[in-house]
């Protein structure tokens, strides 16, 4: 196949997706689009693919399921046997249909999905899990999948004679409901606006921000990533609480699975 550039698409309200995303991007090579879709107020509306174009769509894992905004905005988009790339991070627990759903609703918008990966980040939530994740060892394997991709994308000469990836998860996929766990902010709060405009559901109000609308909230913790007072946390008790059985039943060292 003879591709001319790469357009990613990503939702990473910790920035840790955001991280591999790039770092996935550059080994590839080529000239590259990024559309962030993390916050709502710069959500794109559409984005179209052709066919000499490789997609890349990366986003965290909530609950072993892709999150809901990046299933709304796959809505909007429009390929034509595009070749595409999927990039699923999750803390160290399991992505369970997370890639399965992703290559399921791309194929129905008219993606061939050639490529995936599920890459480990320090968890968002508990955060003493996967602590410094992804390291160097995981960055290397970044960048020999995108060697892999590249080397599999030159070796391609008739793009609908690619088979669906025999990936992880099953149908119906997992239920996930949220958590009830919502961050909010303390007495460190300057009001200064970050958390406000890079929530991407608009659950956090300029007039109070300490205060989280816990209906919007998905506890990605995004707040929390951007917050330059380091202001905005979870219950301290409960979490501290859940946080010592998950580490204990999750903290052991997961590799990232490659599917190409």
């Amino acid at each position: 196949m003879d591709i001319q550039k790469s357009k990613s698409i990503f939702f990473s309200p910790a920035r840790k997706t955001g991280n591999i995303l790039s770092l996935f991007v550059s080994s590839l090579g080529y000239d590259a689009e990024k559309y962030n879709i993390t916050s709502y107020k710069k959500r794109d509306t559409s984005v179209e693919f052709s066919s000499n174009e490789i997609a890349v769509f990366a986003y965290p894992v909530y609950g072993g399921r892709v999150p809901y905004i990046m299933a709304e905005q796959l809505k909007k988009m429009k390929a034509d046997n595009t070749p595409a790339v999927i990039i699923a991070v999750y803390g160290n627990r399991a992505y369970e249909d997370a890639l399965l759903e992703m290559q399921n609703m791309l194929s129905e918008k008219g993606f061939i999905v050639i490529a995936a990966a599920a890459f480990i980040a320090n968890h968002s939530i508990m955060t003493k899990v996967a602590v410094n994740r992804p390291d160097e060892k995981d960055n290397e394997k970044i960048k020999d999948f995108a060697d892999k991709v590249k080397n599999k994308i030159k070796n391609i000469n008739n793009i609908s004679n690619e088979k669906k990836l025999n990936l992880y998860g099953s149908f119906p996929y997992r239920e996930y409901n949220g958590i009830p766990l919502k961050p909010k902010g303390d007495s460190k709060c300057t009001a200064c606006g970050a958390c406000v405009q890079n929530c991407p559901v608009n659950a956090i109000m300029a007039e109070n921000p300490k205060v989280t609308n816990k209906t919007k909230c998905i506890t990605c913790m995004g707040c929390a990533a951007i917050c330059p007072q380091n202001a905005r946390h979870l219950n301290k008790i409960l979490h501290f609480l859940s946080e010592i059985p998950f580490k204990k039943k999750h903290g052991a060292r997961k590799e990232p699975d490659i599917f190409i």
